[in-house]
């Protein structure tokens, strides 16, 4: 073979070189890909909600700071809408987790066909929402949230067996403030979505008179950790009044919160902060102990082992892991026969309540701690507990009894309540008695006991009354 032909052997050569950079390159392009991949799923699980796509904490946060950025720059308006789902964890709880996942994943859906591409949208956490929306007036701001409550409560799984949720949405204006943190906005909104709720409504705005509750708010969410550390808060009784005797059987324990100025808060004015900052469960405690505590102290002076103490327990509190335990304590550590003590219910709670509440209430009275359904007949959605025997009082609540002298309607109300309460056994107080002629017409219908001011007025235990003041 003369010098000027190819060598075969170097060809060969040639063309494996080749094959072996082009297989080396594809390892080099699809491990760059793998890569490039890996970095983007973590850059989007680290911004993206998993369950439904939507941007998660971190990205609203980031959004939120540059749509605040940009409307100070351009003058031009933003709009919050912070949304919480009414009755979600009962769904949760009823249908299972993955029912509960889907009708988030719904609602998600809802909201995107609701709202704009240029909006943000995400959730919280749970079930909670929030919707970012720039360049927009408050009157369009105020239809928005109002569609997206239609929206969102057309969402009706079949896993869910068609039922779905409400939405409460509270809505924060920018308005042009430029000094306004994020975090205050969030807050704004987050205070529109409480009052939303609380009043039964869909929609709220935040306004002037928000702002002040707002500020309150704030006010007592930094004091109430002290209040409950340093003592403050106190435990006054309302006598509960046999009808066939008229003597005291016992009371009902609210709390107060003493004020520097000697003044007292009503529990409707620092309950619903307490509930919010997680505070709850120690107000709970701290009640029940002074309860059964102030309840013994009372029984020895008068000598009368037989009556009773009732404590309020709210949705979160039932809704904790050990809440039954925690009472059970209570009335041993101050030596209170767990007989002597009731924890009264919303019917409303009742409703709401999901597995881990009815197992409480269950432990409650498997130890003999009694269980009252309070404001029974607002809602009739307790008879079905009643039939399990669930329940051994039922208390109506002032809507009954405050007109029950001059409305046949209200004394149908009481009239039926009575008669179903004697087919299950179970003893009936009227609450809220001010009057000569509430009081005798609710002892004509039946009830077994009644308290209200007419009797006497919640009083510190030093001060309320004996068991035979009012015979």
């Amino acid at each position: 073979m003369s010098s000027s032909e190819p060598n075969p052997d170097s060809n060969v050569s040639l063309v494996a070189e080749i094959e072996r950079l082009r297989r080396r390159l594809e390892r080099e392009q699809s491990a760059r890909r793998e890569a490039e991949r890996i970095a983007e799923d973590a850059t989007r699980s680290s911004i993206e909600d998993p369950l439904t796509g939507l941007a998660n904490r971190t990205l609203l946060a980031a959004n939120l700071e540059n749509e605040l950025t940009r409307a100070a720059r351009y003058d031009r308006d933003v709009a919050l809408f912070y949304l919480d789902l009414d009755r979600f964890k009962l769904i949760n709880d009823t249908y299972g987790h993955d029912a509960g996942d889907e009708l988030l994943r719904g609602v998600a859906d809802a909201l995107r066909a609701t709202t704009r591409a240029s909006d943000t949208i995400g959730r919280l956490g749970g079930d909670e929402f929030m919707v970012i929306v720039s360049d927009i007036a408050e009157p369009d701001a105020l239809r928005l949230a109002g569609r997206i409550a239609d929206a969102v409560e057309s969402t009706t799984p079949k896993s869910t067996g068609g039922i779905g949720c409400r939405a409460s949405i509270g809505v924060a204006m920018l308005r042009g403030r430029t000094d306004l943190d994020p975090t205050d906005f969030v807050r704004q909104a987050d205070t529109a979505m409480y009052a939303a709720k609380q009043a039964g409504a869909e929609v709220r705005l935040f306004d002037d008179d928000l702002l002040a509750e707002s500020d309150e708010k704030r006010d007592l969410r930094r004091a109430l950790p002290h209040a409950i550390s340093d003592d403050k808060l106190v435990v006054h009784h309302q006598p509960i009044v046999d009808l066939s005797s008229y003597r005291v059987i016992g009371f009902e324990a609210l709390t107060r919160w003493r004020q520097p100025d000697g003044t007292l808060l009503m529990p409707g004015m620092f309950i619903p902060t307490a509930e919010e900052n997680g505070l709850i469960g120690e107000v709970g405690k701290l009640v029940a102990r002074k309860a059964a505590q102030d309840l013994v102290v009372w029984q020895r002076r008068h000598h009368d082992t037989d009556a009773i103490v009732a404590i309020n327990a709210l949705p979160r509190e039932l809704d904790r892991p050990g809440y039954a335990n925690r009472v059970t304590f209570a009335a041993e550590e101050a030596g209170l026969h767990p007989n002597n003590l009731i924890v009264e219910v919303a019917e409303t709670a009742i409703m709401e309540a999901g597995r881990v509440a009815a197992d409480n209430l269950r432990a409650l009275r498997s130890v003999g701690i009694r269980v009252a359904i309070d404001d029974f007949g607002t809602d009739f959605s307790s008879i079905n507990r009643l039939r399990s025997n669930a329940f051994d009082v039922l208390k109506i609540g002032r809507s009954f009894v405050a007109n029950v002298a001059d409305r046949s309607d209200d004394r149908a109300v009481i009239t039926a309540i009575v008669a179903l309460a004697d087919v299950f056994d179970v003893k009936v107080v009227a609450e809220g008695i001010e009057t000569e002629a509430q009081l005798d017409t609710v002892t004509e219908l039946g009830c077994h006991a009644a308290q209200g001011r007419l009797f006497a007025m919640a009083a510190p235990i030093d001060e309320v009354a004996g068991p035979l003041d009012f015979v």
